[in-house]
């Protein structure tokens, strides 16, 4: 039977292809044609597009004898052709180029073009469906026929490993709307390819004995793991209890009332989906709080906030090494000057408190706090647009601001006090379709904060591969902590300091 959260993301899906529609929207994508590449492709031959430099390409060559048949069509960029020759490059295939082949012939009798290295130049150019080029041409052309593409590139597949943050961001989204049109990346490892059909037991799929098949057809691998959200290290239980099951929890409860929360967080989530509004904590610390600096921006948006108290922040924020200062737009710059050289980031705020100014100034202003020197933007979603159930709207009102952002991080503020449960889900799902990196509770301005409940809700719903904030109203170490333990991986606060310290702060915060 599926989960309310299920439900209710197919309802958001509907509805969003539903106002499309009613937007007067006639395209319908291309019909992909299913084919199972390690079968032979009746209706097609497969392809090889080379579009390499000269500083991979013998790399690239070795990979393509390894997996791409005898005698079949390779396609390459004027570049290569000019500099590297027919006999170079093109021993044992066809050879196609911009000289004497048009874009749009060069595919006749294709079924599967493979792509074992895609420029960033040519990733992007794709995803935006420009063709300006001979082989972002012929990938346009794949595209709107529906052949099926395979990019295997490593550097693609690896972009957190092989780039810095920004760029791999970007390359990651160019890599999402290519998958959303039908582009398969993958490893050259788990690719097979068809044989040339030498016998019957070729055709029908079943030979294990001739050479040319064996030769050709590479060894199944496991596909390469999706891309999980980069999180600070999973805070543990103190040395002695990390054994604890709930079969044999050795605790004495009525001494210490509450640590379950601590100690048997399975027990906690299930009884909060059972519908508890609250659950009762201790006074024990699974960790040294000073460990939390890590999760916490530390924050400081009231409208009266002063020089002197921005320095002060920053200072703060060196010394205990928090996540990252989050002050308001007209501070960013004097916050950047503060903490130059310094891993802590700069977060601004967008379309704050309220959510209700238009898309082009929420990007407008994202791209200043960028030039003044943010690095993450925490925006107000459109809550009146959520409400009226004008989805299209919220989700392209998150998209401007994380173009604008221009591969920093966007972290998109629900104000779930306002939300009914239904609205939360819908919320989520809307940020992840737009692209944003994290979904977070609250500005801290309106009628409530951060609530353990919301915080299992929004993880469950967004899965591992975006953070998810908890701010407003945490104001000490254990509701800090049971945020990160409950799913929360990244905590606002204006009680920072008190928080990592293990001292209550008072005062109204922000």
């Amino acid at each position: 039977m599926e989960s309310i959260v299920e439900q209710i993301a197919k309802e958001v899906m509907m509805k969003l292809k539903a106002d499309s529609a009613n937007r007067g929207s006639s395209y319908t994508p291309p019909p992909q044609r299913s084919i199972d590449v390690g079968r032979p492709v009746k209706d097609g031959q497969t392809a090889v597009l080379l579009t390499a430099n000269f500083k991979v390409i013998d790399q690239v060559l070795k990979q393509i004898n390894a997996i791409a048949p005898a005698g079949g069509k390779l396609i390459v960029s004027s570049y290569l052709y000019e500099n590297f020759g027919k006999d170079n490059i093109g021993k044992g295939f066809s050879l196609i180029h911009a000289g004497n082949v048009a874009s749009h012939k060069a595919l006749e009798g294709i079924s599967h073009l493979i792509v074992p290295s895609l420029s960033i130049n040519s990733l992007s150019k794709a995803a935006s469906l420009i063709a300006d080029t001979y082989i972002t041409r012929v990938l346009c052309h794949a595209l709107g026929d529906g052949i099926k593409i395979t990019v295997c590139d490593e550097s693609i597949l690896e972009a957190t490993r092989c780039f810095p943050t920004g760029i791999a961001r970007k390359i990651d989204k160019f890599r999402r709307e290519l998958e959303d049109m039908g582009v398969v990346f993958q490893r050259f490892n788990s690719i097979k390819v068809t044989p040339e059909l030498n016998c019957a037991a070729c055709a029908a799929g079943e030979c294990a004995t001739c050479t040319t098949c064996t030769s050709s057809v590479s060894k199944q691998a496991e596909p390469a793991a999706p891309r999980r959200f980069a999180e600070p290290a999973p805070i543990k239980p103190m040395a002695g209890l990390s054994t604890l099951t709930e079969d044999a929890c050795t605790i004495d409860c009525s001494k210490s009332p509450g640590s379950c929360v601590s100690y048997c967080s399975e027990k906690v989530k299930n009884v909060i989906k059972a519908g508890a509004e609250r659950v009762e904590k201790g006074l024990d610390s699974p960790l040294p709080s000073r460990d939390l600096a890590r999760y916490i921006d530390h924050t400081l948006l009231k409208p009266n906030a002063t020089r002197d108290e921005i320095v002060k922040l920053c200072e703060e924020a060196r010394e205990y090494s928090f996540a990252s200062v989050c002050v308001n737009p007209a501070n960013v710059g004097l916050s950047a000057k503060l903490l130059d050289g310094c891993p802590v980031k700069v977060c601004t705020v967008n379309g704050f408190p309220l959510g209700a100014t238009s898309s082009f100034v929420k990007a407008t202003e994202t791209r200043d706090a960028i030039a003044n020197g943010a690095s993450e933007i925490d925006m107000v979603i459109n809550v009146g647009a959520l409400k009226s159930k004008d989805y299209e709207l919220v989700k392209q009102d998150i998209a401007r601001v994380v173009e604008a952002a221009c591969g920093n991080t966007v972290k998109v503020i629900l104000e779930t006090s306002l939300l009914t449960d239904e609205e939360k889900v819908k919320a989520c799902e809307l940020s992840k379709l737009a692209g944003a990196d994290f979904v977070k509770t609250s500005t801290g301005f309106s009628t409530g904060g951060a609530t353990l409940e919301d915080i299992c809700l929004m993880r469950q719903t967004v899965g591992p591969n975006m953070g998810v904030k908890a701010s407003g109203g945490i104001r000490d170490t254990e509701t800090a902590i049971n945020m990160i333990q409950l799913g929360a991986t990244r905590i606002g606060a204006s009680a920072s300091v008190g928080i990592v310290k293990g001292e209550k702060a008072g005062g109204k915060g922000y």
